[in-house]
C-alpha cells in the first residue's frame, strides 16, 4: 500500500524515508507482542504472587520481585516507544515538507512551460501592416491638422480675446451686474475700438497710398532738381533706373489686379475678424462652464492642483493682454504726438492705428513704421527720411526695452524667455504664432516651475 506523506519521483531521501519507515513499524510491531506477552504474564500470576508473599514464601517474595523489574522494564519499553514515535512523527513532517516543496517545484515549472507555450510568436507581417498603419493614421492627422490650421489659429485667437477681457466682465460682475449684462458690455466696447480703429485707419491709407503711386513719377523728377542728387544721379544713374524700370512703368497697368487682389485679402480678413468676434463672445458668455468642464478632465485626486495651475496659466494670459495694451497705448501716444509735431496728415489716424497694429508683434510696429514713412515722402524727402529714422528707433526701444520690461511684470516671463517666444513663434505661425508666442510660453514657463522641477527635486 503507498503511503500518502510519500513524495513522488525516485530521489535518493525518498528511498532512504521509506526504508526507515518500515524498520520502524517492524520494530513496533515487535514491542507490541512483547508487550502483550508481558501484560498476559502478570495478569496470570499476579494474584498467586501475591497471596503467596503474603504467606511468607521465598519464592511469591522473589516472583514480586521479577514482577517489579518486568514493571521497568515495560515502563522503559514504554518510554521507548514514545521516542521512536516522536521520531516517526519527525521523519514524516519532514517528507511532508518535501512533498510539499517538490509539488510547488513542479507547479512552478509547469507554469513556465504554460508561460513559453502562450509567449506571443514573432510575425514581422502583423508588425509591419499594424506600423503602417499608425503610419498612414499620423500622416492622415497631419493633413487634417493641417487643412484645419487656419481654422484652429482663430479659435485659438478668440479664447484668448475672451481669457484677456473675463477679467472686465468679473469685474462687473463683483460690482453687482449680471454676467450676461456684462459680457454685453465688455464685447460692445471691443466692437467699438475696433470698429473705430478701422474707421479711421483704412480711409487715409487708402487714400494716401493711391496719391503716392500716382506721384512716385514726379516725386523722382522732383528730385533731379536738388543738386546734391542730381550729382549723385549723373555718377550712378540711380533716379534714372528708378524712373525708368519696369515697376514704376507697369504701376498704373498693375493698379486693377491689384486692387482685385487687395480686395480679396481684405475680405478674407473681414471674414476671419467676423468669426473671432462671434467664437469670442461665445467663450466669453460661457467662460466659467468651459473652465469647469475643462478641470472635469483631470483625475479626482488631482483635480484641486490642476485648477490652481489652470488659474494661474488664465491669470497669466490676461496679464499678458493687460502688459500688451499698455505697450499699444505707448505706441499711439508716441506716433501721434510724433506726427502731429511734424506735420504728417491724419495725425489721429496714425496714433489709433499705431496702438491697434502694435498687439500684432514685430509685424505691426513695422507696418506702422512704413506707413508713416510713406506719407512722409508725400509731404517732403526730409520728413520721410525722418519718419523713418524716428519709428525705426521707435521700434528697437519698444522691441528690446520697453516690451520684455512689461511682459517680464505683468506674466513673470524673463525678458529672454519673451525674446524667444517671439522669434519661434513668428517662424512657426507668422503674425499669429507671435501673438500667441507670450502667453504660450509663460504657461509652459509657469508647468515647468510648477510641475517639472518640484518631480526633479522629489526623485
Amino acid at each position: 500500500m503507498t503511503d500518502p506523506l510519500e513524495p513522488p519521483g525516485h530521489d535518493p531521501l525518498v528511498a532512504e524515508n521509506r526504508a526507515l519507515k518500515r524498520a520502524l513499524d517492524s520494530a513496533l510491531e515487535q514491542l507490541d507482542q512483547v508487550g502483550g506477552e508481558i501484560d498476559a504474564h502478570l495478569s496470570a500470576q499476579e494474584a498467586a504472587e501475591d497471596a503467596a508473599a503474603a504467606a511468607g514464601d521465598a519464592a511469591a517474595v522473589q516472583a514480586v520481585i521479577q514482577r517489579r523489574r518486568l514493571a521497568g522494564l515495560g515502563s522503559a519499553l514504554s518510554t521507548l516507544t514514545g521516542r521512536m514515535m516522536a521520531e516517526r512523527s519527525a521523519r514524516a513532517a519532514q517528507a511532508a515538507a518535501e512533498a510539499a516543496e517538490a509539488s510547488r517545484r513542479a507547479a512552478e515549472q509547469a507554469l513556465a512551460d504554460d508561460d513559453r507555450s502562450r509567449r506571443p510568436t514573432f510575425h514581422p507581417f502583423k508588425i509591419g501592416f499594424f506600423g503602417g498603419l499608425g503610419l498612414l493614421l499620423a500622416y492622415v492627422t497631419y493633413l487634417s491638422l493641417d487643412t484645419l490650421r487656419g481654422t484652429l489659429i482663430v479659435i485659438a485667437v478668440a479664447l484668448l480675446l475672451a481669457i484677456g477681457l473675463d477679467p472686465a466682465v468679473g469685474g462687473l460682475v463683483r460690482r453687482g451686474m449680471r454676467r450676461g449684462w456684462a459680457v454685453t458690455i465688455v464685447f460692445l466696447g471691443l466692437v467699438a475700438a475696433l470698429g473705430g480703429a478701422i474707421y479711421a485707419i483704412i480711409p487715409p491709407i487708402v487714400t494716401e497710398l493711391a496719391t503716392f503711386v500716382k506721384t512716385v513719377p514726379t516725386l523722382i523728377t522732383d528730385l533731379l532738381h536738388n543738386n546734391t542728387i542730381n550729382s549723385l544721379n549723373e555718377k550712378f544713374g540711380i533716379l534714372n533706373a528708378i524712373k525708368n524700370s519696369n515697376f514704376i512703368q507697369t504701376i498704373g497697368s498693375g493698379a486693377a489686379g491689384s486692387i482685385l487682389s487687395a480686395s480679396v485679402t481684405v475680405a478674407s480678413i473681414a471674414a476671419d475678424l467676423l468669426v473671432v468676434l462671434i467664437l469670442t463672445l461665445f467663450f466669453l458668455a460661457g467662460f466659467p462652464k468651459i473652465k469647469s468642464a475643462a478641470y472635469r478632465l483631470a483625475p479626482a485626486t488631482r483635480r484641486t492642483r490642476v485648477t490652481e495651475l489652470g488659474d494661474k496659466i488664465f491669470k497669466q494670459m490676461g496679464g499678458y493682454l493687460v502688459g500688451a495694451t499698455i505697450v499699444a497705448i505707448q505706441a499711439g501716444l508716441v506716433a501721434g504726438v510724433f506726427a502731429a509735431i511734424v506735420g504728417l496728415p491724419y495725425p489721429w489716424a496714425i496714433a489709433l492705428g499705431a496702438a491697434v497694429l502694435d498687439f500684432v508683434p514685430v509685424i505691426g510696429p513695422i507696418t506702422v513704421g512704413v506707413s508713416m514713412t510713406l506719407l512722409g515722402f508725400t509731404q517732403s524727402l526730409t520728413i520721410g527720411i525722418v519718419a523713418a529714422a524716428f519709428y525705426l528707433t521707435q521700434h528697437l526701444f519698444e522691441t528690446y526695452w520697453l516690451y520684455p520690461r512689461v511682459m517680464r511684470r505683468q506674466v513673470d516671463i524673463s525678458t529672454g524667455a519673451v525674446v524667444v517666444a517671439l522669434l519661434v513663434g513668428g517662424a512657426l505661425l507668422g503674425v499669429t504664432g507671435a501673438v500667441l508666442a507670450v502667453p504660450v510660453a509663460a504657461a509652459v514657463q509657469l508647468i515647468v516651475r510648477e510641475v517639472v522641477m518640484p518631480m526633479q527635486e522629489r526623485h
